[in-house]
């Protein structure tokens, strides 16, 4: 059911950045009146460099650069990533990401093919264009973390929240987190390190938001784009960093992936790419490649190059040897690396995490001695 014109005009109203905008500037009008640069003090940046915010997905499936793939009919955990924080650190992010497609063609609302792409509100309901659900397609499920009484109480803490749930950020004040889907597969969080300045500083990097996504039960290709303040969709709820000195506003370079929402292949196809084939690592025995994930690269520990499929002494074993790096200095090499196991096996590595050391990578690779998938 569509909201009325009113509600809808209120809701775009309500931006999350807007909702930041007013914490900020009340707690700096009590306190210190030299902070009210807020809102005239946006620089953008990261044209060519510079902070940077990413699109991955973290859990359910891989990425192998902006091509991400994912089982059909199966969930799957969309991340955004600082990939590089201001250089002065930052103290608020916002988020803004696109998982609908937009169908420029369509009707909007009653009006005839093509309306969509006219720049009107034909329906005069408060949302044109991508923001109407007549012109979007939307592949992708979202399912919103609800509030959750983790202890048993009455009583839900502010850590509980969806939204606090939903922004993994480790600095992050959760009663100072925010969500709003704002359309048809658009969904945006904000949030800051505290409610009263000076605010504490984050230089963190890696993921700060992770949503929950539902693959259909057809295999699709779906585009996910993380659009930035200012965008002419997102407008003010665009994806930003503040800094916690002058609350400067930083606009990051951004991107797009692809979520491929797949089948397994039949033998020998091998949708990750570790040099075990779909059909191999779904099997029972785990000396034939088996009880692993087939959209998981890093669970059978081929090193060798070409992958050639069997696990030995001379290029696997050895060749993790060769390279270990426990600090992560030469000879350190990410093709060789692996991280900690996700379980419930010590094979089911996950992404290299920037060592080679003993108690993962040596003894991981060694663990898996002999297993052969050809």
């Amino acid at each position: 059911m569509r909201k009325n014109p009113q509600a809808r005009r209120i809701l775009r109203q309500y931006t999350l950045l807007a909702i930041l905008s007013s914490v900020i500037v009340a707690i700096a009008v009590l306190l210190s009146a030299t902070q009210q640069n807020w809102l005239s003090s946006h620089s953008a940046s990261a044209a060519g460099g510079g902070p940077e915010m990413a699109l991955t997905v973290v859990d359910g499936g891989f990425c192998n650069g902006s091509a991400c793939y994912a089982a059909a009919g199966e969930d799957f955990t969309l991340g955004v990533e600082v990939v590089t924080a201001p250089a002065a650190g930052y103290a608020a992010i916002q988020t803004f990401v696109d998982y609908g497609i937009f169908e420029p063609a369509a009707s909007e609302d009653i009006y005839p093919p093509g309306s969509c792409d006219d720049g009107w509100d034909n329906g005069h309901d408060g949302a044109k264009d991508r923001l109407d659900e007549d012109c979007a397609t939307v592949h992708l499920s979202y399912s919103p973390l609800p509030d959750a009484d983790l202890d048993g109480s009455t009583t839900i803490e502010n850590s509980e929240r969806g939204p606090a749930r939903e922004i993994v950020w480790p600095e992050l004040a959760p009663v100072a987190a925010f969500r709003h889907e704002f359309g048809p597969g658009f969904v945006g969080h904000a949030g800051l390190t505290g409610v009263l300045p000076p605010f504490p500083n984050s230089t963190h990097l890696g993921t700060i938001v992770e949503l929950e996504m539902s693959c259909p039960a057809s295999p699709i290709q779906s585009p996910i784009s993380l659009l930035p303040h200012a965008d002419p969709i997102a407008e003010g709820s665009g994806s930003a960093f503040v800094e916690p000195v002058g609350l400067t506003l930083i606009v990051p370079k951004v991107g797009s992936i692809t979520v491929n929402c797949v089948s397994p292949q039949s033998f020998p196809g091998d949708t990750d790419g570790d040099g075990c084939a779909d059909a191999k690592e779904l099997g029972t025995d785990v000396t034939l490649g088996g009880q692993r994930d087939w959209l998981d690269p890093w669970d059978f520990y081929d090193v060798s190059s070409p992958k050639d499929g069997v696990i030995d002494l001379l290029n696997d074993i050895l060749g993790v040897v060769n390279h270990y790096a426990p600090t992560g200095d030469p000879p350190y090499d990410a093709y060789y690396d692996r991280g900690p196991s996700a379980g419930p096996n010590g094979w089911n590595l996950t992404e290299p995490d920037g060592v080679i050391d003993l108690l993962i990578d040596i003894t991981g690779v060694q663990l898996q001695f002999g297993h052969d998938c050809n």
